[in-house]
């Protein structure tokens, strides 16, 4: 496998990792900013994360294995390449491959500039020093051996890597400024959010909930595992009792101590639910407390099955309510239309 094909596997791989971890932070910025949330920018924002990926991929991995004759008898200056344009000197000794690592460094950095103008309105000047800083962060972690976490440097920090890198962010806002008007625009105008959410609002809000619970779970498992108790976290009984503590904060002790009784996933997603504490109550008990069971036998998949039914009877009622709203008495709302009727109320 080529180091290329090896780092494109690594740019996909955090990118999966990065997304969980960003996705609902993102979505409630979205809602609290301009009220809505739209495909296109969703499209952005995920290609803007997955260019991070890439470029920490590209500009850092492999990463090596230190063996004993790992640095060899190489000082630290020997990483450093500080002569400018002395890349010009390795096409005319080496070519093709020269020419083509230089080409690289510039349409590694292209997509930086197209999102400063296309996503972040930035000025050339502005893009241009971003683009040089990134550059220049990249080749000091490069060039310090990933500030110290290496013995010895196994990249080299080269100043043309900062006038190519920069380069290739100036042609990036370029080919912004000249498409930016054909394209949707990256970020839409703010409306007001008091319309009722609809059901794949409510749905991804759940699928929210889910993706917290999993990733809290997930974290206490390692953190456990880490301390030196790997067989109590792979245990069953240890699972069964995190599953029952997580969800029970997110869908209980979080709704309850909340004046808009949402859950995570909610949150993010800037719903709201109508009813007093004795309605999160009724909620818990008519849907949470099935999920609970149901994760603690890891059925997940039998989740996901019954959200499909309560979605699918929700989507032939008229009113869209589901069967969670209609048997708790309970109906959900956006945060805005809750905080307005309070307001009147008052």
């Amino acid at each position: 496998m080529s180091v290329r094909v090896s780092e494109s596997i690594i740019a996909v791989l955090l990118f999966a990792l990065v997304v969980p971890l960003v996705a609902l932070p993102w979505v409630a910025w979205q809602y609290r900013r301009v009220g809505r949330l739209r495909g296109w920018s969703a499209f952005v924002a995920a290609a803007g994360v997955l260019y991070g990926c890439g470029l920490v991929a590209f500009t850092l991995f492999p990463l090596p294995t230190i063996t004993p004759d790992f640095c060899g008898d190489r000082a630290l200056h020997d990483y450093w390449q500080t002569t400018p344009f002395e890349s010009l000197n390795d096409i005319a000794r080496d070519g093709r491959a020269a020419l083509a690592q230089v080409l690289l460094n510039v349409v590694l950095f292209v997509p930086l500039g197209f999102l400063l103008r296309y996503r972040f309105a930035k000025g050339l000047a502005a893009a241009t020093l971003i683009g040089l800083a990134t550059s220049l962060a990249v080749e000091t972690i490069q060039g310090t051996a990933v500030l110290g976490l290496y013995p010895c440097p196994y990249r080299l920090a080269d100043v043309d890597d900062l006038l190519t890198n920069t380069a290739g962010t100036v042609v990036g806002w370029l080919v912004a400024q000249a498409v930016h008007r054909a394209l949707p625009r990256a970020v839409p105008d703010p409306v007001a959010d008091l319309d009722p959410p609809g059901l794949a609002r409510r749905g991804f809000a759940f699928a929210g909930d889910l993706l917290v619970i999993w990733l809290v779970q997930s974290a206490i498992r390692v953190t456990v595992g880490l301390a030196g108790s790997l067989d109590v976290a792979t245990s069953r009984w240890f699972g069964v009792v995190v599953v029952v503590l997580v969800v029970g904060v997110c869908a209980l002790v979080v709704p309850l101590t909340r004046a808009d009784r949402a859950t995570p996933g909610q949150i993010a997603f800037h719903l709201a639910v109508e009813g007093d504490r004795a309605a999160v109550l009724r909620r818990f008990a008519v849907w949470w407390l099935p999920v609970l069971v149901l994760l603690a036998f890891d059925r997940a998949d039998l989740v996901l099955l019954l959200a499909a039914v309560v979605g699918l009877a929700a989507r032939l009622r008229h009113d869209r309510r589901s069967l969670v709203g209609l048997a708790s008495r309970t109906r959900t709302t956006t945060r805005s239309a809750r905080t307005s009727t309070d307001r009147v109320t008052v």
